[in-house]
């Protein structure tokens, strides 16, 4: 962690059940990597604030040039793919004479800033006013994603080793929630084994729907620390958790979407199937499967049979499984944040803070 507790950061990032929680996690964990609280400016509904409070985060209201005048940030963190939107904030920034930072994916947003981290595995090359870093070193993931893995490889009990037959299917909440439930229905209907668990994002299990009964018992500490006992139901609901460790750690394959949690995937080492919910995921989820990080629907419509036949293939040929998992660890290491932290900090402190 790098040590910037006497720098006032304020991260601006979009959030809600269309759009996904990425951005805002993304802050999240960078302001962990700084040490500093997340004093986040929400682009999104009452409900989602709430969310936001709830991963830790404070929440501020109001518009750029109010709030920066009220707050007077060292820094001010955007993370917004919207580039008219980013601008805004961007410009007003400079104008208050703080250090303006964008995050970007894919190189999209706003480029005018004074240091641009884009960790993706791609981007579309665009001029930018001051500092880059591109490249999956920079992928800025949750800080104790690198602890987690430390000690689950450092561990010699049962507790650290995967269950061959878990599935994870972690496509985020909003109107992903079905298309996760048809992926999970066609992964246990094509493998007999297979025993599956759907997180579904920050959203709790849809009401009505048929596994909305067994959200609470995933939340049981007895159940959420081991592999789900012989009678346990081949698929199961996992309610809102701040971050997806545990569930990583325990399962053999994840199905997951094109956004932070394919990387986080990779730095776990485990084996991963990237879907792209939204077409902008696409040319991620190739790129990863170009490189032998994962496997992926690529190509054609997004179907659950099409994501389950992957599945299938990964549950049951274990030294697949393995390279995936070899190949996504050595591309995604985890230290992204701890990176841009650092980069972060040596440039506040190189302009002097107020």
């Amino acid at each position: 962690m790098t040590s910037c507790g006497d720098l006032r950061v304020l991260f601006r990032a979009p959030a809600g059940p269309r759009r996904g929680f990425g951005h805002l996690v993304r802050c999240r964990s960078l302001a962990l990597a700084l040490g500093v609280r997340p004093l986040v400016a929400l682009r999104g509904t009452l409900p989602v604030e709430e969310t936001a409070l709830a991963l830790g985060c404070d929440v501020v209201r109001g518009g750029a040039t109010q709030l920066l005048k009220k707050l007077s940030p060292d820094v001010l963190v955007v993370d917004d793919p919207i580039a008219a939107d980013a601008r805004e904030w961007i410009r007003a920034g400079r104008r208050a004479g703080c250090l303006v930072v964008s995050l970007h994916d894919l190189g999209l947003g706003c480029h005018e800033a004074d240091l641009v981290i884009d960790g993706s595995l791609i981007r579309n090359a665009q001029a930018s006013r001051g500092e880059t870093l591109s490249g999956p070193r920079f992928a800025v993931l949750d800080p104790s994603l690198v602890d987690d893995v430390r000690s689950r490889l450092a561990a010699a009990c049962p507790k650290s080793e995967r269950d061959p037959d878990a599935v994870l299917v972690a496509l985020g909440g909003g109107p992903r929630a079905e298309l996760a439930l048809d992926i999970a229905e066609s992964i246990v209907a094509a493998h007999p084994r297979a025993r599956v668990r759907v997180a579904g994002g920050f959203s709790a299990p849809p009401v009505g729907g048929p596994y909305s009964d067994v959200g609470a018992a995933f939340r049981r500490p007895d159940v959420s620390e081991g592999a789900p006992d012989d009678g346990a139901p081949r698929i199961a609901w996992v309610g809102p958790v701040r971050n997806l460790h545990a569930e990583m750690a325990r399962a053999s394959v994840v199905v997951v979407g094109g956004g932070v949690s394919l990387y986080e995937a990779c730095a776990h080492g485990v084996a991963a199937v990237g879907v792209p919910v939204v077409p902008a995921q696409r040319p991620t989820v190739a790129a990863f499967v170009a490189r032998g990080a994962a496997r992926g629907v690529t190509r054609g419509p997004v179907s659950a049979q099409a994501v389950a036949a992957e599945c299938a293939v990964l549950l049951s040929d274990a030294a697949m499984r393995r390279h995936l998992a070899r190949m996504g660890a050595r591309l995604i290491d985890g230290r992204g944040a701890f990176r841009a932290a650092a980069a972060v900090s040596r440039l506040a402190r190189a302009g002097g803070t107020r």
